[in-house]
């Protein structure tokens, strides 16, 4: 039990007490006939004193109930409806214009959240946006950031820097609904409870006035890189070297879940022993009312002061009971059900595994670094997130194999029809560097939602990737200035016309500067 239940818990049995005796000693003044005549002109005035000193405890203690009971009918949906009142940073920013971006209302030319992301990343998002007006589906989403932990902070990140670019690997803890309806009518609907990750980079300033040069790291100042990077010719935009989101996913995280898990093991207890306190003092109170008039020839005062002194006394009499039951349940029940399931949030066997899947990739993460100094495991996978989304939200074979060395246009029918896609499991399972190529093998298990004409359904996929990237490159984000220009002819590249140039079919060798799927298989 929390110290803020704990106070409730005090607050409300002082009060009961004193309200309690306060009406007895008011109600004893008109039953009791031998009371002489200043105990009856005292104990009214006593009596009221003990009710003004039960309000001091329970007004305070029944608008907390009162809270709660609120906070927990309305729940998650109603917390995230409020957004709007979260304190604003670049991170709810971005989210408030992520939502915009989706919204039937935004402009498709230079939408807001083309000011928060990188070039590649917007491209990602326009395919997903573009499938959803294809099916004529409108999506809403709500996010708000949360603490739900006292241990853990809402907002993390580590900062590095991989020669070229200052990197922030964020992590947010968020509140989010996604609402996907047509023609009006709600198709499908989901609310996540978990952690939202972000990749933030930013030019490299390596002297107060010279910034490192995101293609190929040479410094110059700011005004030598927008006329073009002496060195390798580059041309940047100031966007360019501002801070920008090259990513953004939704993922579980072991730490955040484990200290969830532990705070409904907390409220289980009181809950429990608030239960058996209610039903033993219910049954003793029928008991006071069959046997009252046996009982009540035996007491002092009235009707009133019986019952609340029987209330009072089956309370205490409760006591033993509801530590028994709590000890019953942590010996018996508890470990059978595991709490249902931590009440939707994650069994103690899941957190069991994603724990033993954290310290692989803490593990595989120290592995890579070898080759990889920079490397980040989380920056990784919001990576391969983006890559997947492709696979799902694209419309041509062109768009699919943007990010593939592979022919992927096989997966053309089977996600034709996908309105959503969520990644519930993701690891690296091996890591390798061979013919000057990093290869990592990965198992990632998905869930997505197919719409059939006005009615959505859930399917899940096992997936195993082989994605690789130059053992040359050592940088974690890619320059879009410099992979979305044709080296063949200079024209500006589009990652939502796939990766040959349109002008003179000179084919983006993203692998250079990226992580492309080499082999990609779905069970």
């Amino acid at each position: 039990m929390n110290d803020d239940n704990k106070r409730l818990v005090k607050s409300l049995l002082i009060g009961f007490a004193l309200f309690a005796v306060g009406i007895t000693m008011i109600e004893m003044t008109f039953t009791e006939k031998d009371f002489e005549l200043a105990a009856r002109i005292c104990m009214p005035i006593f009596g009221l004193l003990f009710l003004v000193a039960s309000s001091i405890f329970l007004v305070p203690a029944i608008d907390d109930i009162k809270l709660l009971r609120a906070k927990r009918k309305n729940g998650l949906k109603n917390e995230i409806a409020n957004a709007d009142a979260e304190p604003e940073d670049g991170f709810s920013v971005f989210r408030s214009h992520y939502k915009d971006f989706f919204s039937a209302n935004e402009a498709c030319e230079n939408p807001k959240v083309q000011n928060d992301v990188t070039q590649i990343y917007r491209n990602i998002l326009e395919l997903k946006r573009n499938r959803l007006k294809k099916m004529n589906v409108d999506y809403n989403f709500k996010s708000i950031r949360k603490n739900h932990s006292k241990f853990l902070p809402p907002l993390v990140s580590q900062k590095f820097s991989d020669g070229k670019y200052n990197i922030e690997d964020v992590k947010e803890d968020i509140a989010s609904s996604s609402e996907f309806l047509k023609d009006g009518k709600v198709i499908y609907s989901r609310a996540d409870n978990d952690i939202a990750h972000y990749t933030v980079a930013s030019a490299k300033y390596v002297s107060q006035n010279e910034i490192a040069c995101p293609n190929c790291g040479a410094p110059q100042t700011k005004e030598e890189l927008l006329d073009g990077c002496d060195y390798c010719k580059t041309k940047f935009m100031v966007e360019d070297l501002s801070e920008k989101i090259t990513d953004f996913a939704m993922r579980s995280d072991y730490e955040l879940q484990y200290n969830r898990y532990k705070e409904v093991r907390k409220t289980f207890a009181p809950r429990i022993g608030f239960t058996v306190e209610a039903v033993v003092c219910v049954f003793y109170i029928l008991y006071l009312i069959v046997s009252y008039p046996t009982l009540s020839k035996e007491m002092s005062g009235g009707i009133l002061s019986y019952f609340f002194l029987g209330a009072l006394t089956a309370m205490i009499a409760a006591v033993p009971f509801a530590f028994i039951a709590i000890g019953l349940f942590y010996t018996f029940v508890f470990p059978v059900i595991q709490i249902g399931a931590s009440i939707n949030y994650v069994s103690k066997k899941i957190l069991d595994k994603q724990k033993a899947a954290e310290a692989i990739n803490r593990r595989m993460q120290d592995f890579v670094k070898q080759t990889d100094p920079n490397f980040s495991i989380s920056a990784f996978y919001s990576n391969i997130q983006n890559k997947l989304a492709t696979v799902f939200f694209a419309e041509t074979d062109a768009q699919r194999n943007a990010f593939a060395v592979c022919d992927l246009s096989g997966y053309k029918d089977k996600y034709k029809n996908v309105i959503d896609l969520e990644t519930e499991y993701i690891c690296m399972k091996k890591y390798s560097v061979s013919d000057n190529l990093q290869n990592a093998w990965i198992e990632a298990a998905v869930k997505y939602v197919v719409l059939e004409g006005d009615k959505s359904s859930v399917k899940t996929a096992n997936i195993e990737m082989l994605v690789t990237k130059s053992a040359e490159c050592k940088t974690q984000i890619v320059c879009a200035p410099s992979v979305l220009r044709c080296k063949g002819c200079g024209a500006s590249l589009s990652l939502l016309e796939g990766k040959r140039c349109r002008y003179c079919d000179t084919e983006i060798d993203l692998e250079k500067s990226d992580w492309v799927i080499r082999e990609y298989r779905a069970g």
